[in-house]
């Protein structure tokens, strides 16, 4: 793993949230003590326990005055930009407030790197759901995959990506893209399917639910641990290149039913399962598995077996529901 300076002044919007708080944690492990991190909510959350309250900023990124005002206070080296609606199958019902949300709040930030920080090296954090599984499956997806979102959340996405890349070629901004795929582990809400049949397990054991409620178990997904993923994002800060775009992912898929069966050996009692039609989805993606070749060329690799995160992910819900 590279190391940033010690001295580097780093930013990550959205940082509270699931994968920005075990950014944290892993540029805690790392030794860099600069770390700043935007908020969304007042409450700072598991990272109370790692960063002092300066180091926490209260902002809604869509607010232009304020972000172009903490980005000029700032002026950070590296900036990290996980802030955005990220529910896939909740963006169906709410595919303009997603739409609007996560393109203005990136325009913003944009702007403002443009205007008062334009040396930053920043990250730009797609998804995997920008690919056009539809017209163009296939078993493993490139960097090449032809772009075709299948879901509001999914095109949010493609318009960060791209708007990113046009900052790119018009002011030469360093800016680095990646596409991560499913990624889970502690702190993740129930919003998301592991994430929501571990807690549903959790809530069964305490006699609190009967049956677990699920959606399509069909679908083949490409699942990193989380911990991986922010070691992928820290790296592609350092060796990605600017203006390309990078796909993150296990490079494996597996049968999201499969990963509910896990879950389930882990259980302490017996487990009902029951689909529960509004958990389907309009559209669902039948295979979404990243080619991972250009991440691991820069010396990336998964580290984390699958049934160790869901342990970890089973045992958080224990404590946490």
């Amino acid at each position: 793993m590279p190391n940033f300076d010690q001295n580097a002044k780093i930013l990550i919007t959205g940082g509270t949230g699931f994968v920005g708080s075990h950014l944290v944690e892993e540029l805690s492990a790392l030794k860099i003590a600069n770390v700043h991190v935007t908020a969304f909510s007042d409450s700072p959350g598991f990272l109370a326990n790692i960063l002092s309250p300066d180091k926490i900023h209260r902002l809604d990124l869509t607010d232009e005055p304020a972000t172009f005002a903490l980005i000029k206070q700032l002026q950070p080296d590296y900036i990290f930009h996980l802030a955005g609606l990220a529910v896939v199958g909740g963006s169906f019902d709410k595919g303009k407030e997603t739409i609007i949300n996560n393109l203005e709040l990136q325009l913003n930030l944009l702007e403002a790197i443009k205007q008062f920080s334009p040396a930053s090296k920043t990250l730009i954090i797609g998804s995997g759901m920008e690919y056009d599984f539809i017209a163009y499956p296939t078993n493993k997806v490139n960097e090449l995959q032809p772009l075709g979102p299948a879901s509001p959340y999914g095109v949010s996405k493609v318009a960060q990506d791209l708007l990113a890349l046009s900052y790119f070629y018009s002011y030469n901004l360093d800016i680095v893209r990646a596409r991560p795929f499913n990624h889970i582990g502690e702190r993740q809400t129930a919003d998301f399917a592991i994430a929501s049949f571990a807690k549903q397990i959790a809530l069964i054991e305490k006699g609190q639910q009967k049956q677990i409620k699920v959606g399509n178990l069909d679908a083949i997904r490409d699942f990193t641990d989380v911990k991986d993923m922010v070691k992928a994002y820290i790296l592609l800060m350092q060796k990605g290149e600017k203006g390309k775009v990078y796909n993150i992912g296990s490079g494996e898929g597996i049968k999201i039913q499969k990963v509910l069966g896990q879950l389930i050996s882990l259980a302490s009692q017996e487990i009902e399962v029951v689909v529960d039609q509004k958990l389907l989805r309009p559209l669902d993606i039948n295979l979404a598995v990243a080619d991972n070749k250009m991440i691991t060329e820069l010396g990336w690799q998964p580290t984390i077996p699958i049934n160790d995160t869901l342990e970890r992910i089973l045992n958080y819900w224990r404590q946490n529901s």
